[in-house]
């Protein structure tokens, strides 16, 4: 339990918690539950299956970006309304997917509008909705994590958009500043320890067109070292 708490896999550690209370072995076991009941862990969304993955651009967006994109390019106030509109009503009445990714679009309009809570609202239903993807567990942990949400809050979703799409460095990333707001506001040197190996695989994993991701990465990197050696 506690290797996966370290390392951040928290819907993992709760699991085994869960398992190990069931079988007599309460303590440390209680102990972990205690920290996670708040968060609901056995209502998190799960996959239903194995699925292709969208793969992130140079330019840091991904094709479920497109549709978002078109939106910012309409200059008519009245036809931007009604797109808008439509994304509402397809929230509301289209097959699971189609609100899925009306409210992943959503969810960008009101990070551009700076209603951030409303944001991540719209990024959690995207997942509800199709947990499958996961780009819409990404996105959703690295704003709740831009907007200081509470780690045992972020880490489930980035976790989970990790076990979808290993290969993608964003995920990783996240992960690693994730670990380092735990290891600072816990004071616990295992998650600095564990942010250093995982900002290792973001590094491992990011390609050679992902000039500005790597940006990220590296000053990421640089501040753990400071931490290390400090």
């Amino acid at each position: 339990m506690e290797k996966y708490f370290y390392d951040g896999q928290f819907l993992k550690c709760y699991e085994e918690a869960t398992r190990q209370l069931q079988d007599g072995n309460d303590a440390l076991a209680t102990q972990f539950l205690n920290l996670f009941k708040k968060y609901e862990y056995e209502n998190f969304p799960k996959p239903t299956g194995q699925h292709t993955q969208s793969i992130e651009r140079a330019n840091e967006s991904y094709e479920e970006n497109d549709e978002l994109e078109q939106l910012r390019s309409i200059k008519d106030e009245q036809e931007f309304a009604a797109k808008v509109k439509q994304l509402e009503h397809d929230a509301r009445t289209a097959d699971d997917k189609r609100k899925a990714q009306s409210f992943y679009v959503q969810g960008h309009l009101f990070l551009m509008a700076h209603q951030y809570d409303e944001s991540v609202h719209c990024f959690i239903e995207a997942v509800k909705h199709n947990p499958n993807k996961a780009l819409y567990y990404g996105i959703a942990g690295q704003t709740m994590n831009r907007f200081n949400w509470s780690p045992f809050e972020i880490m489930v979703y980035i976790e989970r958009a990790i076990d979808l799409d290993p290969e993608n460095a964003r995920w990783h990333w996240n992960k690693a500043l994730v670990l380092t707001r735990l290891y600072k506001d816990l004071n616990a040197e295992p998650f600095l320890e564990q942010a250093l190996v995982t900002i290792e695989k973001a590094i491992e994993t990011c390609r050679e067109d992902q000039a500005s991701l790597r940006n990220g990465i590296d000053s990421t990197l640089e501040n753990l070292k400071e931490y290390l050696f400090n």
